[in-house]
């Protein structure tokens, strides 16, 4: 199938399987790093919160309920917060293997050969969280570029 449009892309992304390994990946940094205990005592103390200001909430089903607290929870942004402040998100390495994936299934949707497989391509994940003393994230540009620390230069 040849690629012509952002839709094709994400669709033939997902197809490859790559889109699942990198949310797994994510997900896997995220729960390695200092700020999952703070996530989960946030998400706990809305859900507390919530619970004790409504006492007729324990009566209800459990399924009504985890719909309720799901609910509430998805008032707050503590998920957007938790993506933005994803250091792995800002690191070269990650986004360089995130632009290779793309280009070998852009190559792929063309027909072209490409023998790179993903752990060639895509750099393994290392915490880079504040516990990492060698990360030192790139630096925001207005235009959305990222532009390599001095750290990274060297």
């Amino acid at each position: 199938m040849t690629i012509t449009n952002p839709t094709q892309l994400i669709d033939e992304f997902k197809k490859s399987g790559e889109f699942d390994r990198l949310r797994r990946d994510l997900l896997s940094h995220f729960q390695r790093s200092d700020r999952t205990d703070a996530f989960k005592s946030r998400v706990d103390d809305i859900a507390r919160q919530r619970l004790s200001s409504d006492p007729k909430l324990i009566s209800m089903p459990n399924d009504a309920i985890q719909r309720e607290l799901l609910g509430e929870i998805d008032r707050y942004p503590i998920v957007e917060r938790a993506v933005a402040d994803a250091p792995l998100l800002s690191d070269p390495s990650f986004i360089a293997g995130i632009r290779a994936s793309l280009e070998r299934t852009m190559s792929a949707g063309r027909g072209e050969k490409n023998n790179a497989t993903p752990s060639q391509s895509t750099p393994n994940l290392l915490p880079c969280d504040s516990s990492n003393p060698d990360f030192t994230p790139a630096i925001p540009q207005p235009n959305g570029a990222l532009t390599p620390s001095t750290a990274q230069k060297e």
